[in-house]
């Protein structure tokens, strides 16, 4: 195989490290612009699209992605699978874009709301041409990286000369949904330009139910966010669930990069384990479950304790958003079980092809979530920290169920909690009291994040160095190796 983990691993990274970078910087120009009832409307629309959006894409990107994966050393059967799975979702993105235009003239015509979501209804559209997937399977990791970014980087720039006030937010919108038009069809052109469609062996039938399982399974995430604020709508407010929304987008910026090594590692562990041994995929599954946890926990520990800053950065040094922190020390709480789910769901069971049975744990989470909101509801303590908390749980629930299935039907070895794996946990709360330490004598907003970042890392990377971490000595082993070759060719040039 040409191209290697670690290489994709850094495309990915840089693509990811932008997808967090760029959104800092421009965050604060936007919530300063629109103000907290004007982000709250675009939270409903994004909420209304979100889950519209997953029967549309119909689990697309986790199927498409495996199934890509496994046959793509052969290309006939390559553009027959490509094939089959494009008419599919363009099927079903032109009837969910139908059902979406009728729901909001059904509900909300006469809403505020409602012309806000019908403008970014259209990203259901563009849906259609988002072949990314493809393009993923195939480790087109360079062209995914470089296209995003220039794509970001004119999106960015264009926010920040353009959005100034309230007056600006619907070609806030308008740009918003522009760029992601623009993203969506230049791979599906670099994709058609590479690859042209066979329609001499569709296959819709094969691939429509477990395609049905993935819909539920691949959006857990979105599925179990999208009650929660569709409940501080209805029972708080538009206001509110706003703020819920600037967390979670804060928390997401991180996840993205964390999130790096299971991407790139997905179609690699499906095509070992179809073309290989189990042996072999649990080798290569061992060492990424290492290398995702050392960076994984000290990351949501580490914005634990800078929540406050973070969110005063982003409003700018006022206090507008204060009511964010709590929900934002919570998400990054929330963050390692996402982590920890996305390695049982997406690289062990999905892998093996029981999406379906953990569709059905899935469905269980999201019934205890349901019930425990309602349960803050009738008590009174209904808030958006409150509600993220009962999905963390529910979380965990699934997260139980998930590893009984791996241990007990699946069978496999996998260590997952084992101390070597959960030390990285350990060392990193020791950034609680540091972090508390800093924030209380230090009183710079900038100041104390930066010391917490510095302390943090400097006291985590001479934990690893003096336990002789072997997972870190490697990943620096393989660093510098690729700054010597690096170096090396820039002499020869």
């Amino acid at each position: 195989m040409s191209k290697s983990i670690s290489k994709n691993a850094v495309f990915k990274a840089v693509l990811n490290i932008s997808n967090i970078i760029l959104p800092i910087i421009v965050m604060p120009f936007v919530l300063n612009a629109i103000k907290p009832q004007l982000n709250g409307y675009i939270t409903v629309g994004e909420n209304y699209t979100a889950i519209f959006m997953i029967f549309a894409s119909f689990g697309i990107y986790q199927y498409g992605l495996r199934e890509v994966s496994r046959v793509r050393d052969d290309k006939k059967k390559l553009r027959q699978t490509i094939t089959s799975l494009f008419v599919i979702t363009t099927v079903t993105t032109t009837i969910i874009s139908i059902l979406y235009t009728l729901f909001l003239i059904i509900f909300h015509r006469n809403d505020v709301i409602f012309y806000t979501c019908m403008v970014m209804g259209l990203n259901i559209v563009f849906n259609m041409f988002n072949v990314e997937w493809i393009n993923e399977a195939l480790e087109n990791y360079d062209f995914i990286a470089i296209k995003t970014m220039i794509v970001k980087i004119i999106y960015n720039v264009l926010t920040i000369c353009l959005v100034k006030t309230q007056e600006d937010f619907l070609f806030y919108i308008y740009l918003t949904c522009g760029i992601n038009f623009i993203n969506n069809i230049s791979s599906f052109i670099y994709i058609k330009k590479k690859i042209q469609f066979d329609f001499s062996d569709l296959q819709l039938k094969k691939h429509l139910k477990p395609m049905f399982s993935v819909v539920i399974l691949a959006n857990t995430y979105i599925l179990y966010t999208w009650l929660d604020k569709s409940m501080i709508g209805s029972n708080i407010g538009s206001t509110e669930t706003g703020y819920y929304a600037v967390a979670q987008k804060i928390m997401s910026m991180i996840d993205i990069l964390m999130f790096t090594i299971v991407q790139v590692s997905m179609g690699r562990l499906s095509n070992y384990l179809e073309n290989h041994s189990k042996e072999v995929y649990l080798r290569l599954l061992n060492k990424i479950v290492k290398v995702y946890f050392l960076l994984l926990f000290p990351a949501s520990i580490g914005l634990l304790g800078v929540s406050k800053q973070v969110i005063l950065i982003m409003g700018e040094g006022t206090d507008r958003y204060l009511p964010v922190v709590p929900i934002l020390m919570v998400f990054s709480i929330y963050m390692i079980t996402i982590g920890i789910d996305r390695i049982i769901a997406d690289q062990i069971i999905y892998i093996f092809g029981r999406e379906k049975t953990d569709a059905k744990l899935v469905l269980i989470g999201g019934i205890l979530n349901l019930a425990l909101n309602t349960l803050l509801v009738i008590t009174k303590t209904f808030t958006p920290t409150t509600v993220i908390g009962t999905t963390l749980i529910a979380n965990l629930v699934v997260i139980a169920l998930e590893y009984r299935l791996v241990k007990k039907e699946l069978k496999l070895d996998t260590h997952l909690f084992a101390f070597e794996n959960l030390k990285y946990l350990y060392y990193s709360l020791i950034f609680i009291p540091i972090t508390f330490f800093i924030n209380t004598f230090v009183s710079g907003i900038i100041l104390s994040c930066v010391l917490d970042v510095i302390v943090c890392c400097s006291v985590y990377l001479v934990i690893l160095i003096v336990t002789k971490d072997e997972v870190f000595f490697e990943l620096l082993e393989m660093a510098l190796e690729k700054i010597k070759m690096l170096v090396n060719k820039l002499k020869a040039i």
